[in-house]
């Protein structure tokens, strides 16, 4: 595998930190762990992916503001997923993540009419799922 194969299939990672977020809750992992990683990963996906990017590809303005937005999103929903266990109750933490997963159900409904199975509507799928868990507690 090249690295350009790797790339095109980092929604991957995504699902991994939801089966780490699974296994944070139970204590199987420790929270420092999943933060560390969360952390990590948040960062690749914004604002690293942004500078990935191959720029040889011309697309509208109108889809680079829209993937910038999703990778945005992303990272957020994966770093504050990692914030969750630390604080006591429901708060900022769990509304801001409720509304980084509207935004984010509305750029998977845009990007199944648009897009239809694409890289995109696959990692907003993926967060959806992510989502899902942290809004569970």
């Amino acid at each position: 595998m090249n690295s350009n194969t790797i790339l095109k299939k980092d929604y991957i990672a995504i699902l991994i930190i939801s089966v780490l977020y699974f296994l944070m809750i139970k204590n199987v992992v420790p929270a420092t762990v999943y933060l560390i990683i969360a952390i990590i990963v948040s960062l690749y996906f914004f604002p690293l992916k942004l500078f990935l990017k191959d720029s040889t590809v011309s697309v509208s303005k109108k889809k680079t503001f829209i993937g910038a937005l999703s990778y945005y999103v992303t990272g957020n929903i994966i770093a504050l997923s990692a914030l969750v266990s630390f604080q006591d109750g429901p708060g900022f933490i769990n509304t801001a993540i409720t509304i980084y997963s509207l935004i984010n159900f509305g750029l998977l409904v845009y990007f199944y009419m648009t897009e239809n199975i694409s890289y995109n509507f696959i990692l907003t799928c993926c967060v959806t799922l992510l989502t899902a868990a942290v809004s569970a507690i």
